[in-house]
This record gives structure tokens, C-alpha cells and sequence, in this order.
């Protein structure tokens, strides 16, 4: 079954599909969860190249190279977010030096030397948890995720998982051949 080729495969696949995602968004700026569907072609492919797959499906390595693919699509996600991130931050930088350059008002210039004299260190608030579900209520999707991002998450999952699992060997057909000799000048009728 060459089940460690496959892993590796995916895994190889899944790094390619992660900086697909990424070199995307970072050109492109699209952020849209069809974008699942590169990724899992592309673990998919991964498996392909790694795993002799005709003649030998593997329902197993089919849903290994799915679950990766899936796996791999949200972990690219949160590389795009922390780059997205540090990108934001590293904008805000210079606004806040500006910002602090700026020559203070007379009455801003007062409160400043005020504050300067006699800090207060404020100890951040901890943070509250978020209250449970009342019993009887259904949980909620988080907002923004829609249907149709559902449908291409289940779209990708099941791409990746066709490619990884392989293709049957067709089955061979023998055909014999049946035909007679007839003696020259005989009608076939007769």
C-alpha cells in the first residue's frame, strides 16, 4: 500500500498548496475559502507522484491525503493571518512615531509632564471567558462563514481524497476469436 510514500507525498503536496495560498494572497489579496481547492489538487498530486496509484486504490490513503489537505489549508490560514498581521502592525508603526513627534498644544504639553512625574502602571484586565450556551440553543456558525464555504471545503476534502486514493485496474477482457474457416465459393447462408 506504500503508506509512508503517501504521507510524504501529501506532506509534500500540502507545502506547496500552503505557499500557493500565501503567494496569493499576498499578490493577489484574495482571501476566499475556494481557495481550499489548490491545495488539495495539489496534496492530491503529491500523493500521485510519491505513490503508484493505478491499479491500486487505497481508501485509507485516500483519506490520509483529504485530511492533510484540509489540515493544510487551515494551517495556511494561520500563516496568512500572522502575516496579515505583522504587515498591519508594521504600517501602524509609523503613524504612531509621527504621532509621538508631533509637537505637543500648550495644555497637551501640561498633562503630558503630569503624566511623565507620576506614572500609574495599569495592570491589563484579564480576560473574561466567553459565556457557554445557554442549554436549548444551538450553537452558531461564526459570522461570515457561509453555505457555499462549507460546499468548497467538502468540494476540496473530496478532490484531495479521490486523487490520494487511486484508480482501480480496469478489468481485461478476453475475447476469443471464433470465427471458422469456410471452404472457397461457400455462401455463408448455406
Amino acid at each position: 500500500m506504500q503508506l509512508g510514500k503517501a504521507i510524504v507525498g501529501a506532506i509534500i503536496g500540502a507545502a506547496i498548496g500552503i505557499g500557493v495560498l500565501v503567494a496569493v494572497y499576498l499578490i493577489f489579496k484574495i482571501d476566499k475559502v475556494w481557495l481550499a481547492l489548490p491545495v488539495a489538487i495539489l496534496t492530491g498530486l503529491g500523493v500521485r507522484m510519491m505513490v503508484s496509484t493505478t491499479g491500486h486504490a487505497s481508501y485509507l490513503r485516500g483519506a490520509i491525503t483529504g485530511v492533510l489537505a484540509l489540515g493544510a489549508y487551515l494551517l495556511g490560514w494561520y500563516a496568512v493571518a500572522g502575516l496579515a498581521q505583522r504587515y498591519a502592525s508594521a504600517a501602524s508603526e509609523p503613524r504612531a512615531k509621527v504621532a509621538a513627534e508631533q509637537p505637543a498644544e500648550s495644555g497637551d504639553a501640561e498633562k503630558a509632564t503630569d503624566e511623565e512625574k507620576a506614572p500609574e502602571a495599569k495592570a491589563p484586565e484579564p480576560e473574561r471567558p466567553r459565556p457557554a450556551a445557554a442549554r436549548g440553543q444551538k450553537a452558531q456558525m461564526p459570522k461570515g462563514f457561509s453555505t457555499m464555504d462549507f460546499v468548497w471545503l467538502c468540494v476540496s476534502a473530496l478532490v484531495a481524497y479521490e486523487l490520494g486514493r487511486g484508480t482501480m485496474a480496469k478489468p481485461v477482457t478476453v475475447v476469443k476469436d471464433t470465427t471458422t474457416e469456410m471452404p472457397p465459393g461457400a455462401h455463408p447462408d448455406a
